[in-house]
């Protein structure tokens, strides 16, 4: 029990290490009353920034010198933000005045000076598809929606609705395109490729009829070639001669056929690549643009689905407010 009261009492109490004269380490009770009266250490006020990454720099930095040094970002930073607040504006003056173009300039200056303001990509994204009408410029509106995705509010997420269904309209439209393109595609390739093997099995057929010959008679020529002084009158000789002649006609023969069926066999391969015609490429493009355009309705879904999210949210603390 002595032993329980001591390890209660221990804890409650405080240590410090202190050097004693013999200059040996040893541990000192501190007071309540000493503990009271000690001096609080130096705080400058200054917050300390975190940063996300890793900064050689800052690790050699004061606090004092890390507060400067993020006072001056936000300070950029603001200064940026009302730079490209100003250029947003004059691209609306251009856009109301009928310079589309102009107004689309502006905003890539923006874009470029402060890439995170949000008024950029809504506005952006009307130009670019002519109030929604037009999804020709694909490529650039897959860099607003994505960007709009990261930037934009709700609100302004809210202000593009109109454009969610016209981008899934367009898709289902070009996947049906996709469709018939690739029926009527695989049907002409499939009346060619009737035609391709029957054209190569022909010169296989005449192929072979010079090459088996070929074969055959370099193989006679090769065994009478090792009897062929074995006769004294020379008839093995002579007979040697003829083969390798016979196989050497054989030979070029062969040679020759073996041009068409190159061809036909070429032909044959390269029919069934959608590349190769001019109909193959028309629906190559179209799944492109088809993959393209499912891109895009994932990232105006994805901001169809936040936005819903934050107005659900909206709509149940207003309810609960009432």
């Amino acid at each position: 029990m002595a032993e329980e009261r001591f390890i209660d009492d221990d804890k409650n109490r405080k240590y410090r290490i202190r050097i004693n004269e013999a200059g040996e380490e040893e541990l000192e009770i501190i007071d309540s009353g000493e503990e009271d009266g000690e001096q609080e250490p130096f705080e400058t006020g200054l917050e300390v920034p975190e940063f996300e990454e890793d900064d050689e720099e800052a690790a050699t930095m004061t606090p004092e010198q890390l507060f400067l040094a993020r006072k001056q970002r936000e300070e950029e930073r603001a200064e940026k933000s009302r730079k490209a607040g100003e250029l947003v504006q004059k691209a609306y003056a251009l856009a109301e005045g009928g310079q589309e173009e102009y107004a689309l300039a502006t905003l890539d200056s923006a874009q470029n000076e402060f890439e995170e303001l949000s008024e950029i990509y809504p506005l952006k994204l009307r130009l670019l598809t002519k109030n929604f009408t037009d999804l020709s410029r694909l490529d650039e509106l897959l860099e607003v929606s994505g960007n709009l995705k990261k930037y934009s509010s709700a609100e302004e997420k809210e202000s593009l609705s109109e454009f969610w269904g016209a981008a899934e309209s367009e898709l289902r439209e070009q996947a049906k395109k996709n469709a018939a393109l690739k029926a009527e595609n695989e049907q002409k390739k499939t009346e060619r490729r009737g035609r391709f093997r029957s054209d190569y099995k022909k010169s296989f057929r005449n192929f072979l009829f010079a090459f088996v010959p070929f074969i055959i008679l370099l193989c006679l020529g090769i065994g009478f070639s090792t009897v062929m002084f074995a006769d004294r009158g020379g008839m093995y000789l002579i007979i040697t001669i003829v083969f390798f002649a016979l196989a050497a006609v054989s030979l070029i023969a062969s040679i020759v056929l073996a041009r068409p069926l190159a061809r036909d066999a070429r032909r044959l391969r390269i029919n069934e690549r959608d590349n190769a015609t001019a109909l193959g490429r028309s629906y190559l493009e179209g799944v492109e643009r088809e993959e393209k355009l499912k891109e895009l309705c994932y990232n105006l879904d994805y901001v169809k689905q936040q936005s819903d999210e934050q107005s659900g949210v909206a709509g149940a603390v207003q309810n609960t407010v009432e």
